[in-house]
């Protein structure tokens, strides 16, 4: 799953502006990450519920590749926004689990990271969709396949807290948006080393 993100978020989203078919690839790729991950649940009942969320947001992210209407990348939005929710919970328990601190740990972590990053850009542009204008850009930014990449990339420099500043916030909401997604990319590596270090020390402890 790690590799799919990685992939998506490097490769495919930079490269939207090539036209349908790749907007097309990109969109499905992410939802095939997404449902890479939710697969790997061990609940039934978590699964089924995740391939759900999955199934409609693919079809609405085929449709709001191709279609105009508003409606559509409002419901691709969202559904790939509680698909990223339900994923993160996911990968969230399996990396805070007990147990020894093991490479498919650290990539669950990094992949956690990315995730988060994902959320928030989708967050991003859902308000920018339904209040246009809560941000400042470039012109060759602001509209078509590129706004998607600027939002990556916004929430990027966000959750890192480079802050370049060629994007800026401008509505309420999204201020507080943007606060709370820099607080997290201060906490969480903090956080997360934090507890390795303490689960490591754990098992080192009791032996296992």
């Amino acid at each position: 799953m790690l590799v799919l993100l990685l992939f998506h978020f490097f490769v495919l989203t930079p490269g939207k502006f090539l036209g349908h078919a790749f907007q097309m690839v990109a969109a499905l790729f992410l939802s095939f990450a997404l449902l890479a991950g939710i697969l790997a649940h061990q609940q039934r009942v978590v699964r089924r519920l995740g391939i759900s969320l999955v199934a409609v947001t693919i079809v609405f992210r085929a449709a709001a590749v191709f279609g105009t209407a508003s409606w559509l990348l409002v419901g691709d939005t969202l559904f790939t926004l509680l698909s990223l929710a339900a994923l993160i919970y996911i990968v969230f328990r399996q990396v805070s689990q007990e147990g020894p601190v093991s490479g498919h740990r650290v990539r669950g972590a990094i992949a956690l990271y990315l995730l988060i990053a994902i959320l928030f850009a989708f967050l991003y542009g859902l308000t920018e969709e339904l209040a246009p204008g809560a941000f400042t850009m470039p012109a060759s930014q602001a509209g078509g396949a590129a706004r998607g990449e600027t939002f990556y990339y916004f929430s990027i420099v966000t959750l890192t807290t480079v802050g370049f500043g060629d994007i800026t916030a401008v509505h309420p909401f999204v201020r507080s948006l943007v606060m709370l997604e820099a607080l997290i990319g201060q906490l969480y590596p903090a956080i997360l080393l934090a507890q390795l270090v303490t689960l490591q020390l754990e098992t080192r402890r009791s032996g296992k």
